[in-house]
């Protein structure tokens, strides 16, 4: 029983290795084609940066952003709500040009940067509305850490596993909104319903076992540390100069493939998107991928929908 047991692991490794690896290639290959998708998270976060340190230079500001517990008030809300939406402002924006930029390549298009920059001009109000429920939802998610932060023991524990479920809740429930508004004009009610209509059609369960793309980036950050140790040994016996290197060195390793792998993770909940949506399979992946991805509850369930 246990040889058999260590033989079923080993085996379901191996095919989640292997999954994830081809969805790596896929998504990657999407990238190699539209290169300048690599240029959108680039400007996203230099957008950001500039933006925190504008909403944070005048002193007033500085002076009533406070994150104690026991001082926070209304004020500090209105400045954090702002912050927030102006950071989901420039996510979404430059995401919404990822996954346009996507959307024309899995078409058969070759959609330009500036076509892509132009469409997520063309759904500014949607952007914008989207923003300001991805503030509120933060603000609120914002008071039950506060609100943890006050409670006794007991209730602390409760307060800070309610808010990291209501957090994965949301973040599942709200994967699809960026292809609803793309593909479907949608406003932000109706992109989370359209998303969570598009879960509801497959085995939610499965997107999360078999989302390969997290073994992936697993998988480079720990070849990453491997590599990063004996570099950092190297070089440390140059001198000061030596250490710098090798820690601007890591540092930008490791923002590279948070880079890629986000603009890849995009690109495959797009081509999710598609197949679950359409049933079509996008341009540039196959089915046994798909359906590896997304198991349809036919599938799991008969058609009565028990086991």
């Amino acid at each position: 029983t246990r040889f058999l047991s260590w033989m079923v692991f080993h085996v379901f490794m191996a095919n989640a290795f292997s999954r994830s690896w081809e969805i790596t290639k896929l998504s990657f290959n999407v990238m190699k084609q539209d290169k300048e998708l690599l240029v959108f998270p680039i400007l996203a976060t230099i957008f950001s940066l500039f933006f925190i340190a504008a909403m944070m230079f005048p002193s007033f500001l500085a002076g009533l952003i406070s994150l104690d517990a026991q001082n926070i008030g209304i004020s500090e809300y209105v400045v954090l709500f702002l912050i927030y939406f102006g950071l989901a402002f420039i996510a979404t924006f430059f995401n919404v040009c990822v996954v346009y930029t996507a959307k024309k390549r899995f078409e058969g298009g070759n959609a330009t940067f500036w076509e892509s920059i132009n469409f997520a001009v063309s759904r500014i109000s949607l952007i914008f509305l989207w923003s300001a429920v991805s503030a509120t939802v933060g603000i609120i998610l914002r008071l039950i850490d506060e609100m943890a932060e006050r409670a006794g023991r007991s209730g602390q524990i409760l307060l800070y596993i309610t808010r990291s479920i209501l957090g994965m809740v949301w973040s599942i429930v709200t994967i699809f909104v960026i292809p609803g508004m793309v593909y479907y004009n949608l406003s932000p009610f109706d992109a989370i319903k359209k998303s969570f209509a598009v879960l509801k059609k497959t085995w939610g369960e499965s997107l999360i076992r078999y989302y390969g793309l997290g073994l992936a980036q697993f998988l480079f950050i720990l070849a990453g540390i491997i590599l990063f140790i004996p570099l950092f040994m190297a070089l440390s016996a140059v001198g000061i100069f030596g250490i710098m290197a090798a820690i601007i060195a890591g540092i930008l390793y490791f923002l590279i493939v948070m880079l890629v792998f986000g603009i890849a993770s995009q690109i495959f909940n797009t081509a999710l998107f598609v197949y679950a949506d359409s049933g079509k399979i996008p341009s540039g992946y196959n089915e046994e991928i798909m359906e590896h991805a997304f198991h349809r509850k036919s599938q799991v369930f008969g058609q009565s929908g028990t086991i």
